[in-house]
């Protein structure tokens, strides 16, 4: 069985840690957390593509980065919208892209697990695609 490549693209190390642990604690291993755009473009250029890119709404380059997440299966969104940014989840969910979540942070781990599971299933071979 497959497992799906997950893509984090966060700015604090700690979440980034977090996140990466969360994925394990789900039965995801093939996770990669981009450093930086030049990492990212690289992360989801890779073959075969991403299943899951997880982007907070803090990161300052957001709008631009949903063209890139066109490449993925899913987008899931963590954290809040800033006062006066665009609330991406909803940006993306108008451009066509699958948000599989908008969890806040705290992680809400049942809604985590849930989405977490959701994207097994659709990578699945079992799975009628």
């Amino acid at each position: 069985m497959r497992q799906p490549y997950v893509v984090i693209y966060q700015a604090r190390p700690s979440h980034q840690i977090l996140l990466h642990q969360a994925c394990n604690a789900q039965g995801l291993f093939s996770v990669r957390v981009a450093h930086d755009l030049a990492d990212l473009d690289t992360c989801l250029a890779r073959q075969p593509r991403a299943d899951l890119l997880i982007l907070d709404h803090a990161v300052s380059d957001g709008l631009p980065l949903l063209e890139r997440a066109c490449c993925t299966r899913a987008v899931l969104f963590v954290g809040h919208a800033s006062t006066g940014s665009p609330n991406l989840a909803h940006e993306a969910r108008r451009q066509g892209l699958w948000v599989l979540a908008d969890l806040p942070w705290p992680l809400p781990v049942g809604r985590w697990q849930q989405a977490l599971k959701r994207i097994q299933t659709v990578t699945s071979p079992t799975h009628a695609h």
